[in-house]
């Protein structure tokens, strides 16, 4: 007869499985909003907003539809073991949305007011995706067997 896996072990198995996952969905978002920064210095420095500009906008999408994937995944995936992954995705998904939201007051109102807290808030969220990608490679490290608990 076989004794169903312990609790760590289960853990240990789901961390293993959908970490890389979750990892490589982070790394993607951390990928995009780089380029969003890219794009933002070139329309600032030229002066010229049409293409550069759209590309921001365009790629704003494409990190929003990425930071929703990682937090549905987190949430789905790995809500029992890795609580700290699922709130820091749902607050990445989050943080994006008003970000973008920010980013579209800016540009259709010309309101460059808000420019002083959608830089440092691009910054916040960068930092962020670091943070998850890390945070994931510790816990998975930490659920190996017989690996010293943190």
């Amino acid at each position: 007869m076989t004794q169903p896996p312990s609790p760590d072990r289960s853990a240990h198995e789901m961390l293993q499985r959908n970490g890389p996952i979750f990892a490589a969905l982070v790394g993607l978002t951390a990928l995009a909003i780089l380029l969003q920064a890219v794009f933002a210095g070139e329309f600032i420095q030229r002066g010229t907003h049409s293409s550069w500009l759209s590309a921001h906008d365009v790629n704003a999408d494409v990190v929003i539809a990425l930071a929703v994937l990682s937090a549905v995944f987190a949430l789905v995936r790995l809500r029992a073991v890795a609580r700290s992954l699922v709130i820091g995705a749902v607050a990445l998904a989050v943080l994006v949305i008003v970000q973008v939201a920010i980013g579209h007051a800016i540009t259709q109102s010309n309101d460059d007011g808000l420019i002083p807290v959608h830089v440092p808030l691009a910054l916040l969220i960068f930092g962020l995706t670091i943070w998850l990608s890390v945070r994931a490679r510790v816990l998975r490290r930490a659920s190996r067997p017989g690996a010293s608990r943190q």
